[in-house]
């Protein structure tokens, strides 16, 4: 029998194994956006749109803010906001605060089928749902180490995670952490992965050494 030593290995650092397999759940996580896109005759950025809008803000209903969150090129959130308005399921209004910006909206329609793809992400919460609660937690707090390291190398334009915010008391004995900004201890599980109250650290790395 042959011994598989390094033979075919495509990945041969543990770092290019952890990457490969964040590139694979990317992938899972592209398949179900497209099937959930698809059956309301949406584009996945289209959806995500819709869905971004129906949580509210942060961002703000704009499309270079929109752009920003997604990582994308201007000229793509416009087409997306395009073809979500011919469809009728966005428009446009005077921005109250500033009556020179226009804001969108979703229209009633637009929010029915926001509501409908929601939770477009649950066949893959139901597969993460095998794992222990201790796996759980150490697999959250691991991706958010990485998304916090991923933005301060200029990858991630957004980030809004307990770790990367100025308002997370991280604690120094490896105990229970604490958000200032609603003064309450944050366990393991009570880390957020995107925290509308989220106020960015002046360093990105800034929280790891309180």
């Amino acid at each position: 029998m042959k011994s598989p030593g390094r033979a075919g290995e495509r990945h041969p650092s543990l770092d290019s194994k952890v990457v490969a397999a964040l590139d694979r759940v990317g992938d899972a996580l592209s398949v179900l956006a497209r099937r959930a896109a698809s059956a309301h005759d949406l584009s996945p950025t289209q959806m995500r749109v819709l869905v971004r809008l129906y949580a509210g803000p942060p961002p703000s209903a704009v499309a270079g803010e929109l752009a920003r969150e997604f990582d994308v090129a201007d000229p793509t959130i416009s087409d997306a906001l395009a073809a979500l308005r011919r469809k009728g399921l966005i428009s446009w209004a005077a921005d109250p605060a500033d009556r020179r910006r226009r804001v969108l909206r979703l229209t009633a329609a637009g929010r029915l089928v926001a509501h409908a793809v929601a939770r477009w992400t649950a066949p893959a919460e139901v597969a993460t749902s095998a794992l222990s609660r201790d796996s759980a937690e150490t697999l959250l707090a691991t991706l958010l180490d990485v998304l916090e390291r991923l933005h301060a190398a200029g990858m991630l334009s957004v980030v809004r995670s307990c770790t990367t915010c100025s308002h997370f008391q991280r604690s120094r004995a490896g105990g229970t952490h604490r958000c200032a900004y609603y003064d309450y201890p944050l366990g393991p599980s009570d880390l957020r992965v995107d925290c509308a109250e989220h106020a960015l650290s002046v360093t990105p790395s800034a929280a790891r050494g309180r």
